[in-house]
Parts: structure tokens; C-alpha cells; sequence
């Protein structure tokens, strides 16, 4: 089961996904790491643990363009 996020998740966050069976995890932006940032580390690592696959998300487009004058929307 594949998870769409628009951040990379937090350590509390990661925990939850694990433990709901999620294989992989796509996110579009990501916190910058450091060594400071203990969370955003842990939530790697925990991910990693599980097995748990994680990318970014390169979309194929810039926008998306949605008319709300289209009555088929």
C-alpha cells in the first residue's frame, strides 16, 4: 500500500504508518536534515527499520489546470 504525503513525516508519524502496513511512501517536500533535527532523523531510521520504502515525488507537471466552468468536473 503505497502513502502520498506532502511532507516527509515526523517520528510520531512514521510509527503510525508502520504500524498500519504501508509499504511505501511518497513524499513532495522534505524538511531539511541535520544534526539538530532528531525527529526528522528518527523517522528515517524508523522507516528504514520496517522496511518501509521512501521517495519524493517528481510529478510531470508544473500545475494542474482545473476549469470550474467545465460541467463534466
Amino acid at each position: 500500500r503505497k502513502l502520498y504525503v506532502t511532507m516527509f513525516p515526523c517520528n510520531e508519524c512514521a510509527k503510525i504508518i508502520i504500524q498500519s502496513g504501508v509499504s511505501e511512501v511518497l513524499y513532495f517536500v522534505e524538511k531539511r536534515i541535520d544534526n539538530s533535527d532528531h525527529v526528522y532523523v528518527a523517522s528515517h531510521n524508523l522507516l528504514s527499520m520496517a522496511g518501509v520504502k521512501v521517495r519524493k515525488h517528481q510529478p510531470q507537471m508544473a500545475q494542474i489546470p482545473i476549469n470550474f466552468q467545465d460541467p463534466r468536473v
